[in-house]
């Protein structure tokens, strides 16, 4: 397993961060999702992935609970997670005791002694960036100050922010309170890469989300003609991103080698601002090819500059799925 220094911190953390979201069931049970997951999880420690990601609206900490419990390289983990406050219910507000009891509730259910890096996200309703530009702005030295009383207590390291947008993520590092961004980043979605050299003036650090676009960019689903018909990704909506996915195929194809899977996860970390790529894993498969995919040379840095002028005249809408899914709770 490769490994990075995470921006400016102190964090040595897996080129892989393990993602949780679709490997169990919402609720603890002994099924063959859930089964599958956990052996993933597993896996991913054994092969030295040592970054997770979780989120309480995900509903599979419990999986990942009965992992840790007891696992012997539980204590060499980093944990990051997804914390919305305020969400869209909080009508605007921030609340510190929020704040605090969604950290405290990840620390016990990971059996975590620090929360390495908090995704913080603040939501509006609706969530636009007409509200959330200057919402940021009301809360964001409340946040901040709520942080830093929480580190002094030693139970969070880093705050990087999940800012949705472009001029949200902008706004985010003009205010200097945060340690990097996460954000969606792949070969569809090239947009953050305009933040990427002021987050290496700054020593600033990213985690690419989304490196698959929500299994677009894999070799499972490489090829729309080969799609079922119930297929998520077989409906008319994805006309456009076929479209587009084709033409980066056929311009990069040299790179892309034989493994789209792999040519992607290599993508979202070929700018060395981007230390570790959030991808969800469900299979020990899945795991196994992404660790051997990591092995290969790094992509040169041009590339990602390369791809998003190729794909600069190609807005895709934001994928039905991925919106359900973050605000699926």
């Amino acid at each position: 397993m490769k490994y990075r220094t995470l921006g400016q911190t102190d964090l040595n953390v897996s080129a892989i961060c393990f993602g949780p979201m679709r490997s169990a069931s919402r609720q603890p049970e002994d099924d063959d999702k859930s089964r599958r997951g956990e052996q993933a999880l597993r896996y991913a420690l054994d092969c030295g992935v040592n970054f997770l990601h979780s989120s309480y609206e995900y509903g599979t900490r419990w999986m990942m609970e009965r992992v840790l419990k007891d696992h012997p390289k539980r204590g060499e983990v980093h944990h990051v997670i997804k914390l919305p406050v305020p969400d869209g219910e909080d009508e605007e507000q921030f609340h510190p005791a929020k704040f605090e009891m969604r950290i405290d509730e990840a620390l016990q259910d990971l059996h975590a002694e620090r929360i390495s890096v908090l995704q913080w996200m603040w939501r509006s309703s609706p969530n636009s960036d007409h509200k959330r530009l200057p919402l940021f702005g009301r809360i964001i030295e409340d946040v901040s100050k709520t942080f830093d009383r929480l580190h002094d207590k030693g139970k969070v390291g880093y705050l990087m922010t999940y800012p949705y947008t472009l001029p949200c993520g902008r706004l985010a590092l003009e205010s200097g309170h945060f340690a990097g961004l996460i954000a969606p980043f792949n070969v569809l979605e090239t947009e953050f890469s305009d933040l990427f050299e002021d987050l290496s003036s700054r020593g600033l650090g990213f985690m690419p989300f989304r490196p698959l676009y929500q299994g677009v960019l894999t070799d499972q689903r490489a090829d729309a003609s080969s799609l079922s018909s119930d297929d998520r990704c077989a409906a008319d909506s994805y006309r456009k991103v076929y479209k587009t996915l084709g033409m980066v195929r056929e311009t990069f194809g040299d790179a892309i080698g034989s493994s789209l899977t792999a040519f992607a996860v290599r993508f979202a970390l070929a700018h060395p601002v981007c230390s570790s790529v959030i991808v969800g894993l469900n299979t020990v498969d899945q795991v196994d090819g992404l660790v051997h995919a990591l092995e290969q040379p790094r992509l040169p840095t041009d590339i990602v500059a390369r791809v998003q002028q190729a794909t600069s005249t190609s807005v895709l809408a934001e994928p039905s799925h991925a919106r359900s899914a973050e605000k699926d709770k």
